[in-house]
């Protein structure tokens, strides 16, 4: 499944009018159409209403740069659901960063989807960090246009599985992008990553063995690493994974910059994660 999977054309609201609402107005608004529009039942609105406000009373979730993602996990609904609404001149949202938001992505899932969840908000907050694939969601002028602008930058499928095969040691030399590549593994769908402090071979006799000190390709970098060890339930997900990573400009063919090792898990037992609140 893919992100469109989960965002009927009945649930794109676009170049909203609010007037002078409120931010639990202009919820409650969205998720009236919505009910409207047969994407969930109408006796549903309200318990629907009630989990988004109280996810929104823990913290805002206007991220920042005219962005917000409300969500919640609700019994209420039996399949996980997006519902999405622009504003190109801006609502007051109490984001992060004080600005005004334009494209609101709402999700609501199933108490148990907690993997799907994580997945789909992952995927979601990638795109829309890309300012291009932004810009042109919010000037759509159609449902359908809507939907293809993402259909068309969403390249990884939903990984439903909990069954692990295979384990993965990612090793990475640039801690600095730690946020995107932790981002990129709960988008592919990995279970129970950890992530360890290492240290490369190669930087270790730069910095610590008198006899190699002469070694300058390691110099003036830092002789820390970041190991990531976690399981996958597809070999598919190795080649995402490594997608992702070079669309952050982290390219594992380059000499130093880390690697990835797969090996196939005869058995594995324990390590898939219990839920958690987001």
């Amino acid at each position: 499944m893919y992100i469109i999977d989960y965002l009927k054309p009945s649930a794109i609201f676009l170049n909203m009018s609010t007037g002078r609402k409120k931010k639990r107005e202009i919820l409650y608004d969205i998720l009236k159409r919505s009910a409207e529009g047969g994407i969930f039942p109408a006796e549903r609105l309200d318990g629907i209403f009630h989990a988004v406000i109280a996810r929104e009373d823990q913290t805002t979730t206007g991220i920042g740069n005219g962005i917000a993602i409300p969500h919640c996990k609700t019994e209420n609904i039996e399949h996980g659901t997006i519902i999405a609404a622009t504003f190109p001149s801006g609502i007051k949202y109490g984001a992060v960063d004080n600005k005004p938001v334009k494209i609101l992505f709402l999700f609501i899932f199933p108490g148990s989807e907690n993997q799907e969840y994580l997945q789909v908000l992952a995927k979601v907050a990638r795109l829309l960090g890309d300012e291009t694939v932004k810009n042109k969601l919010i000037l759509s002028s159609a449902p359908d246009e809507f939907r293809e602008i993402i259909a068309k930058n969403d390249i990884i499928p939903i990984t439903k599985s909990k069954e692990g095969k295979y384990v993965f040691i990612l090793a990475l030399s640039d801690e600095k992008r730690l946020q995107e590549v932790i981002s990129n593994l709960v988008e592919i769908g990995a279970q129970t990553s950890l992530i360890i402090d290492s240290e490369t071979l190669e930087k270790k006799l730069t910095y610590d063995i008198p006899i190699f000190a002469g070694l300058t390709y390691y110099k003036g970098k830092s002789p820390y690493s970041k190991t990531f060890i976690g399981i996958l339930n597809s070999i598919d997900q190795v080649n995402y994974l490594n997608q992702l990573l070079i669309k952050e400009d982290i390219d594992l063919s380059k000499p130093g910059a880390g690697f990835i090792l797969t090996l196939e898990a005869k058995k594995i037992i324990g390590g898939i994660p219990g839920e958690m609140e987001i």
